[in-house]
């Protein structure tokens, strides 16, 4: 299992995406998520793709199917008490392990009626969300004529490490625990949400800090 994808809930129209732009990295198409009452722009690198998420239909972000996700108070309650991310994970090539934590199925409207997002059950709003997309595949594998631009004129490749900084004290849900011991993603206890992502090993020793604009740092 690897990390397929990182939404950070943000603004209306996520502006903070324009930061990204100006530092050098290349936007994606936008997309929009029907039923589910949100939206989102779009970065691509080689195997992950990051997700600046945002809240366009109160309603339908809050109606019975999608309520259970928890998006509304992620994305319009933010306080330090809770976690703007959410995490999606896919099967890493040539492997199918399956979900390691235990999962509710969750079957929004903008997917064909066979597939589904798999969410972690039990985790606390301190943690992101975290889910299971077993469809899923890295972006450079998609074929010539749709994939997204991740050439970008900062050096950023392949994210080789995902750090994930939350304010909380306790312990670590079931899924949690797993994914840190796991090694997929590390996960550390502090007094601020925010995100570290690793690329190509980080062997320029060079960072960004988009922070407080953004809870993202970047290494390369």
């Amino acid at each position: 299992m690897e990390v397929d994808h990182i939404y950070i809930c943000t603004e209306f129209r996520a502006p903070a995406g324009d930061l990204l732009k100006e530092f050098g990295i290349e936007e994606g198409s936008s997309n929009t998520h029907p039923g589910q009452g949100t939206a989102s722009r779009r970065f691509y690198f080689h195997n992950m793709m990051l997700e600046l998420l945002w809240v366009e239909n109160t309603e339908e972000v809050q109606n019975e199917l999608t309520k259970p996700m928890r998006l509304f108070e992620r994305c319009l309650q933010r306080t330090s008490e809770i976690s703007p991310f959410g995490i999606a994970f896919r099967p890493t090539i040539g492997q199918d392990e399956g979900v390691p934590f235990p999962v509710w199925d969750y079957h929004p409207v903008y997917l064909p009626n066979f597939l589904k997002m798999q969410v972690a059950d039990n985790t606390p709003l301190k943690e992101p969300m975290y889910f299971y997309l077993s469809f899923a595949r890295r972006p450079d594998m998609v074929p010539l004529e749709k994939r997204q631009p991740m050439n970008h004129k900062i050096p950023l490749r392949e994210v080789t490490s995902v750090k994930l900084h939350i304010n909380q004290d306790d312990a670590l849900s079931d899924a949690g625990r797993i994914l840190s011991q796991s090694g997929i993603i590390s996960i550390v206890n502090g007094l601020e949400h925010f995100i570290e992502l690793e690329y190509d090993g980080a062997t320029s020793k060079q960072g960004k800090d988009f922070r407080p604009e953004l809870p993202l740092i970047l290494r390369w």
